[in-house]
């Protein structure tokens, strides 16, 4: 039934995907979801794609061949790209077989730059830009720490000159929160008003874990999960352990704080003390654990861009988090009901009350794990897609 002629039409025919449409993704490199929060929604992105009957492709940027999650991407029923004799070839590659592509997903400003030209000569693909946050708006914020900073003011200038290139040369722009879309939809309208821009929910999880009824006094010490290869996270480390923890410190000497995640870079090795562990990548089941008996989350975020992973994730593992109007950035309507804190007292505080207040424990753990359920879910995720390949579709029918 789905067979073509005797070589012919292998592009399709070794892929089994006659009749079906097909997605090209570009990341730096392939996705690694339990590493990295953009991982994680490239990851699930791809996941969904596949879930509703689309052919996928993963094109990384660096096009090498991770042993672990290329086996896992491939097992999963995406076709990786990888390789020497990749390198270099990618126009060769779209001129080819661009005209089999239905749509193409760019990600990352930096990235997707280098792919845009090609994509637009070789195909009638839609091309869609997740961009993660967007990049000058978050040095603006680290600007404001370090207003002297001239090296980070011209890199700053020259990511906003690609990401609005980007952005009126796509047919739709994507990010995670809906302040991000309003800011670039804004722009758009006087430069692009033909490009649409969707907030997409950056992750989806399943129905929350059962926070188990035992007493708060079964658990103990902060955590602060971060990939720590990322200056924000950094940042928010040193401040937490030099600013703030002295504060908590005092009332509750001994209490212990574990700074959980990849990549830890000197400056965050440097923290380690007597109360200070740094554990760097942990297994997702170990993660789980760490979750299960954290009495507190930290995500002492003073700068950075896009909706939080960190946070979310504490969220539907139902422990309280004690983060900044940063970490909350995207999610104005948490603040109803989750405090916030910006100065170093201020968050010692909220810590403490955690710590002591197992009535605003309760409550907070609650009202977190309905927030995710009730936002980040598959569904809703794949929704922010479906106007742009209803698009596909109509065109299909014209052609």
């Amino acid at each position: 039934r789905d067979n073509y002629a005797n070589g012919q039409d292998l592009f399709r025919a070794r892929g089994r995907s006659r009749g079906v449409p097909t997605i090209l993704v570009i990341d730096h490199y392939i996705p690694q979801p339990d590493r990295d929060a953009g991982s994680r929604t490239m990851w699930q992105f791809m996941q969904r794609f596949l879930e509703h009957g689309w052919s996928v492709k993963f094109w990384p940027e660096n096009l090498h061949r991770d042993p672990v999650y290329a086996r896992l991407l491939q097992q999963a029923g995406v076709e990786v790209f990888y390789g020497v004799e990749y390198a270099g070839r990618f126009g060769d590659w779209m001129r080819e077989f661009g005209c089999e592509l239905d749509v193409v997903m760019l990600s990352r400003p930096h990235v997707a730059v280098g792919f845009l030209d090609a994509v637009r000569a070789h195909s009638r693909a839609r091309v869609l830009y997740y961009g993660h946050d967007v990049h000058y708006l978050r040095m603006d914020e680290r600007l404001r720490l370090h207003p002297g900073d001239l090296a980070l003011r011209a890199g700053r200038n020259e990511v906003m000159r690609q990401e609005q290139h980007l952005w009126q040369h796509v047919d739709a722009v994507y990010y995670p929160s809906e302040d991000e879309a309003r800011h670039v939809r804004a722009w758009l309208d006087g430069h692009a008003p033909k490009v649409h821009c969707h907030a997409v929910p950056a992750y989806a999880y399943p129905d929350p874990p059962e926070v188990p009824g035992i007493s708060l006094s079964e658990r103990s010490g902060l955590i602060f999960v971060a990939g720590f290869g990322h200056p924000p996270n950094v940042d928010a480390a040193e401040w937490l352990v030099q600013e703030v923890m002295p504060r908590v410190w005092a009332k509750h000497p001994g209490l212990r704080l574990d700074l959980i995640g990849s990549n830890p870079s000197d400056r965050v090795m440097a923290l380690r003390g007597e109360h200070v562990g740094v554990t760097g990548f942990v297994s997702d089941a170990e993660l789980a654990e760490r979750y299960r008996t954290a009495r507190v989350v930290v995500a002492p975020m003073r700068f950075g861009g896009g909706v939080k992973g960190k946070v979310i994730e504490a969220m539907w593992h139902g422990v309280p988090c004690v983060t900044t109007t940063t970490g909350v950035q995207g999610m104005a309507d948490v603040c109803a009901w989750m405090p916030i804190a910006d100065d170093p007292e201020a968050m010692a505080a909220l810590i403490e009350r955690y710590l002591d207040d197992e009535k605003a424990w309760r409550e907070t753990s609650a009202h977190g794990q309905a927030y995710v359920k009730a936002h980040y879910t598959a569904a809703a995720q794949w929704s922010a897609f479906v106007p742009e390949l209803g698009m596909v579709a109509e065109r299909e029918r014209a052609s």
